[in-house]
């Protein structure tokens, strides 16, 4: 079988060979054979074998042979692994790209085996370890329950944590692509692949720095390699076809229905999905330990939708595309209850907002990308997608000092739709030898959006006891054109120092029409006669943004390297630091008219940027060191420099800031990494601090007397976050069944902004500084059918101001709890449960200051082996849960409870099947 491969500029050298048995002599058969970079970076997963057999079926050889394009007077290794076997790493060196290569025999030498008489030993599979700089998870040694997906087996692994978004991290450092079989799957959504992608037909999980497909095309690394965890299916399901269907039907009216199919061939793979769903949760009872209030879905969201893409890698992969379509439909209802306290000296405005909303979306979109690694590198994608979207909505707005001041009621729908065109093209050349490249990149784009919507204010001034009713009709159109060329020149200095110089241009245009009506009742803009007898140009404006940016930027870098393992013939090779500066000259044009306004404002900017990095890592790869440090600049955003007063909204005033500039952020950051450790320890600590030297802010003006709002973007100075986290996992028993992880990390924020009572000559000045300490901790035994696992979980939250009459803000978020899984044996019949204890203590609303203990349990039933599964799932047993959002800067604190999910009880029915092609071989 034919895999994909690396690519260059170079002619193919074919390289063939053949294996032995280093002991007998004799020809040895069923060896995996794969092509490897001299830093492991594997080039060909498997090699083209043939076996020789006499006429009687013994095998009399077993040759490979392979071709590819190799860089000159560069080293290569053939890797051979078959079981029983101590894995061969056979090194050669093209030094003549004309001549084909016939290698010396590989011989590989059985492992030495030790029967002991009378003793029954079992051994205990290792479930992670290092190969080289790759960690490698043996899904095979997790026992999971029969219908498990990705998601759950991912759960499981140490020192691995996920978030609800999908989002993975390994000790600490967030992967930045899922992979499957080493290839980009759905555009990189990882929630497709962790919510379908069974279980039992993952062979491991590889996590590593991989090398770009650009890298891999010039035969060199160039840029950055992207954190990816490699998800590599079983030999029986790399040719065929998985299929899983779905359907469940629960109390609440909650119901579900999906389905999932993924197909193979030696070139192709195709995948389809289906999902009608009203549950918003894709979270396991038993597994996740992670039902939290804050992270508790925060609507009842009704999903349709079903999506398809067909992947091509050619022969050597040479030619690749990609198609993907796909079309969901959502409904979204949330209903929240929010309560907000401003800080000002001598004042504390309370504001309290009760609000429902229904919306609903409808998507399409198509994507295709199609690349090109021989005779260079080429890039292609073209995209385009449109939705529609519809809104309805109240809400209740009451706001108080010592007494009530103002209150309002809202209610008002909506409807848009919007769509957007773009296509990016790259390409990469090789410009002679000794590394030196040019990388070529452009991207058009349109968009465009149309949005009406209506409103009816209800609002009552009790100051003066004024009411007043107004009818608002909002008309918004959209249209931006952008195109953006770069091109970049890549070369080595001198030795261990590259240089890369770059040039970018980029040319944005937007027009945008946003037009106010008051018509005399609740209608859309488009459902009004008289337009201009209702318009309120005050508050209604058209505007015309130009951008031309021109960007050039160098950069030097130097590299390092490690040895895989101590006696390894590989080495490592890894960007060691780096240094960068880029200029950015900016000039924009803004055509405005707003009322009597009408002016032509511009900007013209020039900023020096800089960025630095420093990794040094251990000679044996066990010890790894990371620094960076980032300095930027950037200029305010034209639209807020206008002198414009919009009071559209009743107890709310916008103005703009001619005097507005622009920002300064500078970054600071470091992590370790340490893999020394005895029983699968590891441990990560890291720090950044981020300074914003000048940002923009609003700055809130509050009339006492008639609770009127008014917001003015200003300049603040002298914010900044520092965090600090350390995370460490590790087996405690050397059998592995105890294991322990904890997460811990701190944040400073230093927040600064301005606010100010109406009246008053000049904004004060606030200043609240918050702490946040938060450790979450877990201690799980697991072996075989059992899976039991301790949690707690512990935040808080600290807030102090510099005004006089500022109260001290403690809020603090804790958890505990138990979860445990057990497959009965022979039944197969397997039991979830977890209880959690959610309590909430120092927030201003005394309703949230509660405990709630939280139970779900489950029960599933394989049947007819394994392919169809039965499962009875119970959700929030005792009705305590519900979602809730805890939030403060420097200008106010928020607390806000949502409505979730209600309890349920849901009874799935799961069906999985597949057909394995690989059971066809030929012996040649």
């Amino acid at each position: 079988m034919l895999c994909t491969a690396e690519s260059s500029f170079a002619q193919n050298v074919t390289v063939s060979g053949s294996v032995e048995d280093e002991f007998l002599g004799t020809a040895l058969g069923d060896v995996h054979l794969s092509l490897h970079e001299s830093d492991s970076t594997m080039i060909k997963d498997s090699l083209y074998c043939t076996s020789y057999m006499d006429r009687h079926g013994n095998l009399t050889a077993y040759q490979y042979q392979t071709s590819f394009a190799p860089q000159e007077n560069r080293t290569y290794f053939i890797r051979a692994v078959k079981g029983g076997y101590g894995d061969v790493w056979m090194p050669f060196t093209v030094t003549d790209k004309g001549k084909n290569l016939n290698l010396p025999a590989i011989k590989m030498r059985r492992m030495l085996e030790k029967a002991l008489d009378e003793v029954v030993v079992k051994a205990t599979k290792v479930k992670m370890f290092y190969k080289g700089d790759t960690l490698v998870y043996d899904a095979t040694a997790f026992k999971m329950p029969q219908g498990s997906m990705l998601d759950a087996l991912i759960r499981q692994m140490p020192g691995v944590t996920m978030n609800d978004a999908g989002e993975i991290f390994v000790n600490g450092r967030k992967v930045d692509e899922l992979m499957l079989n080493s290839r980009s799957f759905f555009k990189g959504n990882r929630k497709v692949m962790l919510e379908n992608l069974p279980y039992y037909t993952v062979k491991d999980i590889k996590v590593y720095d991989r090398q770009s497909d650009m890298s891999r095309a010039l035969g060199y690394d160039v840029g950055g390699k992207s954190y990816v965890m490699d998800v590599n299916l079983k030999q029986e399901y790399n040719r065929g076809y998985i299929a899983n269907v779905e359907g469940a039907l629960g109390t609440k009216d909650r119901w579900l229905a999906r389905a999932f199919l993924l197909g193979f061939t030696d070139h192709w793979r195709f995948t389809l999905l289906g999902n009608l769903n009203n549950v918003n949760e894709s979270r396991h009872i038993g597994e996740s330990g992670n039902w939290t209030p804050a992270t508790m879905p925060k609507n009842m969201l009704t999903t349709r939708s079903v999506a398809g893409e067909i992947d091509y890698h050619g022969k050597d992969g040479i030619v690749k595309n990609t198609l993907t379509a796909s079309y969901t439909s959502t409904t979204d209802v949330c209903e929240s209850r929010s309560r907000y306290e401003q800080f000002l000296e001598g004042v504390t405005p309370v504001s309290q907002t009760e609000s429902f909303n229904s919306s609903g979306n409808r998507r399409w979109e198509v994507r295709d990308e199609f690349m090109l690694t021989k005779p260079f590198y080429l890039r292609v994608t073209p995209e385009f997608n449109y939705s529609k979207t519809n809104n309805r909505f109240n809400s209740m707005f009451d706001q108080w000092t010592d007494t009530l001041t103002a209150s309002q009621r809202t209610r008002g729908f909506g409807e848009g739709k919007a769509w957007n065109g773009n296509i990016e093209a790259s390409g990469v050349f090789n410009i002679g030898k000794n590394q030196k490249y040019l990388n070529l990149y452009v991207k058009a784009e349109h968009t465009g959006n149309d949005f009406e919507s209506a409103q009816r204010y209800n609002t009552t001034q009790y100051v003066n006891n004024q009411q007043t009713v107004q009818h608002n009709a909002d008309d918004i159109s959209n249209r931006t054109t952008s195109g953006l060329a770069s091109a970049d020149f890549n070369m080595k200095l001198f030795k261990g120092v590259d240089m890369k110089l770059g040039e970018r241009l980029f040319l944005y245009n937007t027009e945008t029409h946003d037009y106010l009506y008051h018509p005399d009742t609740l209608v859309l803009a488009s459902q009004i006669d008289a337009l201009s007898a209702v318009t309120d140009f005050n508050n209604s404006y058209d505007s015309r943004t130009n951008v031309t940016e021109n960007m050039v930027s160098i950069s030097f870098s130097g590299k390092g390297q490690y040895k895989s393992m101590p006696n390894s013939p590989l080495t490592i090779e890894y960007q060691r630091w780096s240094v960068g500066v880029n200029v950015p000259i900016r000039h924009e044009s803004l055509d405005y008219q707003r009322g009597a306004l009408d002016t032509l404002a511009r900007q013209n900017t020039l900023f020096v940027n800089a960025s630095a990095s420093f990794r040094d890592v251990s000679d044996d790869g066990k010890l790894d060191f990371r620094a960076h440090a980032s300095f930027n600049q950037r200029g305010a955003m034209l639209s807020d420099r206008i002198t414009y007063r919009d009071d559209s909204q009743p107890l709310i005033i916008k103005l703009g800031n001619p005097d507005l500039k622009g920002f300064i952020t500078s970054n600071f950051g470091m992590d370790f990494y340490n893999k020394k450790g005895k029983n699968q320890q590891q441990w990560h600590a890291g720090a950044s601090a981020d300074f914003y030297h000048r940002q923009t802010a609003q700055s809130v003006s509050y009339n006492a007397e008639t609770g009127v709002y008014t917001y003015k973007p200003v300049n603040v100075r002298g914010a900044y976050m520092l965090k600090a986290k350390f995370d460490i996992s590790r087996a405690i028993d050397r059998n592995r069944y105890w294991m322990w992880q904890t997460n811990a990390d701190a944040t400073l924020n230093h927040n600064v902004d301005y606010a100010m009572l109406t009246g008053m000559t000049e904004s004060e000045k606030n200043v609240v500084n918050t702490l946040t300490l938060h450790d979450g901790a877990y201690i799980q035994y697991n072996k075989g059918a059992l899976n039991v696992r301790a949690t707690g979980d512990i935040r808080w939250r600290h807030s102090e101001g510099r005004m006089y009459d500022f109260d001290k803000l403690d809020a603090f978020d804790f958890q505990y709890g138990l979860s445990a899984r057990y497959t009965i044996p022979v039944l197969n019949t397997t039991i979830s449960i977890d209880g959690n204890m959610y309590s909430r203590r120092g927030y201003s609303s005394g309703e949230l200051n509660s405990d709630d203990f939280v139970m779900n349990a489950s029960i599933s039933q394989p049947l007819f082996k394994g392919k169809l599964i039965a499962r009875v799932e119970a959700f929030d047993l005792l009705h305590q849960l519900s979602s809730t959002r805890y939030e403060v800067n420097a200008q106010g604190h928020t607390e806000t409870w949502y409505r979730s999910l209600p309890h349920y009880v849901m009874v799935h029915l799961v069906y999985h099947w597949n057909k394995d092609m690989n059971r066809l071989k030929h012996i040649h």
